[in-house]
Formats: structure tokens, C-alpha cells, sequence
């Protein structure tokens, strides 16, 4: 039997749930921050893709969406992990003129690969994100040849 692990991490953006929303949901302002490479159809059962143009690729589907509060999809093909395996979880909630962001990753099934998600959202993916709802240019994109949401 195999444990699963799970990791929480929070950051607050200084922009509206509506505009952080946009940052996740909508492919070509995902492309500013996340991937070089977006397919995006945010709906239950819709394709989550993001990839690079030297070939890595994580694949998924959308969960659920909760417009300005939600997004969920289903996270793998990276890490060792299938496409779809493990699951992202965001919850936005305004706080005073900001947004705060939750994000829940889990469902993970290998400690290294969870140790490495852990820190790219932590390091990469969610300051990238900050960045561009705040309207700052970012510092390239997550998923980007040559750096797999990693700053080594």
C-alpha cells in the first residue's frame, strides 16, 4: 500500500480574485506566467495542458470551477507521475483589496516528486503568478524550455 502525499502552499497577490482568476483560467494570460505551451478549456472535464518547447508536457483535466473563488484540475506527465494523477487545488478569497490564495496539491504518490512540486509552486509558479496579476512583467514563465518551474 502506498501513501499519498499532499502540500499546501499560500501567498497573498495584491490584485481582485476576478483578475487572479484570469491568471488561471483563461490560456493566453496563462501563458504570460505558467507555460510556453497553453491548452486550456476551464470547465468540468475540460483539457488542462501545459507544456515546453523542448517536449516536457504536464497533461490533465479541469475539475471544477468556481468563478473568481475555484480551480481544480488534475495534474501529471511530469515527475514520474501519468497525466492526471495528482490533483491542484486553488482557492482565491479577497482579503481587504487583495487576493489570498490557497493552493492544495495532492494525490501525489512519490515523496521526490511531491518535494519538487512543493518547491516549484513555492519558488516559481506562484510568485510568476503574483508578478503578472499585479502587472509586473514576469521573470520568464514556469514551464519553460530549458527550466521546468525551477530557479537552479
Amino acid at each position: 500500500m502506498s501513501e499519498n502525499y499532499e502540500l499546501t502552499r499560500e501567498i497573498i497577490i495584491d490584485a481582485s480574485p476576478d483578475t487572479v482568476f484570469s491568471f488561471l483560467t483563461e490560456q493566453e494570460k496563462m501563458k504570460e506566467w505558467f507555460a510556453e505551451i497553453v491548452e486550456a478549456d476551464p470547465r468540468p472535464g475540460g483539457v488542462f495542458h501545459i507544456g515546453t518547447f523542448d517536449g516536457i508536457h504536464c497533461r490533465g483535466e479541469f475539475v471544477d470551477i468556481v468563478p473568481n473563488e475555484k480551480v481544480v484540475f488534475t495534474w501529471g506527465g511530469v515527475e514520474n507521475l501519468a497525466p492526471g494523477e495528482s490533483t491542484v487545488e486553488i482557492i482565491l478569497k479577497l482579503q481587504g483589496q487583495s487576493t489570498h490564495l490557497t493552493l492544495r496539491h495532492y494525490n501525489i504518490r512519490l515523496k521526490p516528486s511531491a518535494d519538487s512540486f512543493g518547491q516549484g509552486w513555492k519558488e516559481h509558479a506562484l510568485p510568476l503568478l503574483k508578478d503578472v496579476a499585479e502587472g509586473r512583467e514576469p521573470d520568464g514563465v514556469c514551464f519553460e524550455s530549458g527550466n521546468e518551474c525551477n530557479k537552479n
